[in-house]
């Protein structure tokens, strides 16, 4: 078995499924606003990552499927120059999540000129943050929820859109 540092790796290059890469947009989102402000799985759990800022890009996320594409874009506008403010600040942990807010603003670009997008890149970032920040065993656990809570949305429709 590849550890885990190596399966986020495989996920990274698209050698193995990513979570959050397929499925109705609005899953998608839902699902990648959690990953910047869930409360155990978050990118708000790493030290020098913004909590004020996860949880802006996560309302943003949520909004992603129902907003007008003019103010969406401004306002993502902002969130990637929040990003470059707080990825020349960064060390270490928290650079691999200032890199996930430069990710999923491209996503978001993408996706508001009706691009398809992958997540893939922020999703990588994120885990990469866990692992750098948090023991092994803790990044291990707070990376298995993220999956699992995507799992859950994707192949059990009662649980779409619930923060597991």
């Amino acid at each position: 078995m590849n550890s885990l540092s190596d399966r986020v790796l495989l996920m990274a290059t698209g050698d193995i499924e990513c979570p959050g890469t397929e499925g109705l947009p609005s899953l998608r989102w839902n699902w990648l606003a959690d990953l910047y402000s869930h409360p155990v799985w978050g990118l708000v759990t790493i030290p020098g990552f913004s909590v004020s800022v996860g949880c802006e890009i996560a309302m943003l996320c949520r909004d992603m499927p129902t907003g007008t594409v003019n103010s969406l874009a401004a306002r993502w506008d902002a969130v990637d120059r929040l990003g470059a403010i707080g990825a020349g600040r960064a060390h270490s942990a928290a650079l691999y999540a200032w890199s996930a807010v430069a990710d999923t603003t491209v996503d978001t670009h993408d996706y508001l000129i009706g691009h398809q997008f992958s997540g893939a890149e922020a999703v990588a970032d994120a885990f990469w943050a866990h692992l750098a920040a948090k023991p092994g065993s803790v990044a291990e656990t707070c990376i298995a929820a993220a999956i699992e809570a995507w799992d859950s949305r994707l192949h059990r429709p009662s649980t779409r859109g619930a923060v597991a």
